[in-house]
């Protein structure tokens, strides 16, 4: 009788000492719980790019605009165009899987075989809509007025052959990048689909289309903080006009 009593009263204050751990664990359960749900209902983006897209830092975007309605995630595809392999690694996810994916490509892709830059582009965009991913391509940023000739000027210094990109006055990175983009605000106008018009948000005007002085590095191609916080500004109206049903 007295064991009886005296494991009771071991349970008993065990019952009272564990209490507070388990139930503190209940409400971190819960907790997590509760913002796994609050995450679920958000959308998540997905910028796959190359290194110049990194310095966006779009994954803290949503705390510089304090808007809680989406989360975005940096996905670096590759030093090339083709982001084939990357994105068919996103397009598999079984979790945090992506409601729409930024096609993002880099002005130092340019000029090259811009018809296998297309077929890749439909392609990719076909790969995503095959597994209900919103894809949402974006226009090249141009090169600065001064990028051919601080290119050609950097080839004679280093001992290069300055002509190797042809003539600096016939601009024909710039050239090449404002053909490619026309073709992306044609082929999305076709296919219905958003796009992310970064050339639009950077450049001068639309008789003068080249990335403005002021929002390049020195190089003439990469971005500064600035051109950055004007790209802020164009991502919300692109995704507040998504058919997110298709």
């Amino acid at each position: 009788m007295f064991k009886k009593r005296y494991f009771l009263l071991i349970g008993f204050i065990g019952f009272f000492l564990l209490w507070p751990i388990t139930g503190a664990s209940k409400k971190s359960n819960k907790k997590s719980d509760l913002l796994s749900k609050m995450n679920e209902c958000k959308k998540r983006i997905i910028l796959l790019g190359a290194s110049v897209g990194r310095n966006w830092n779009i994954s803290s975007f949503p705390d510089r605009i304090n808007n809680s309605n989406y989360i975005f995630e940096y996905r670096h595809g590759g030093s090339a165009f083709d982001k084939s392999i990357e994105l068919k690694d996103i397009l598999s996810r079984s979790e945090n899987r992506p409601n729409a994916i930024f096609l993002k490509e880099c002005a130092a892709y340019f000029p090259n075989d811009l018809e296998h830059y297309k077929r890749l582009m439909m392609h990719w965009v076909s790969e995503c809509r095959k597994v209900n991913i919103v894809p949402i391509p974006t226009t090249v940023v141009p090169v600065t007025r001064l990028h051919a000739f601080k290119k050609w000027l950097i080839d004679i210094v280093k001992g290069r052959n300055p002509f190797k990109n042809g003539n600096p006055f016939k601009h024909r990175r710039n050239k090449s990048i404002l053909e490619y983009n026309e073709w992306i605000r044609k082929y999305c106008k076709e296919q219905g689909l958003a796009v992310l018009d970064l050339e639009a948000a950077v450049i001068y005007s639309e008789e003068n289309r080249f990335l403005k002085e002021n929002l390049a590095r020195i190089d003439g191609l990469h971005l500064n903080t600035k051109a950055y916080e004007k790209l802020d500004y164009i991502i919300l109206p692109v995704l507040n006009a998504v058919s997110w049903g298709r």
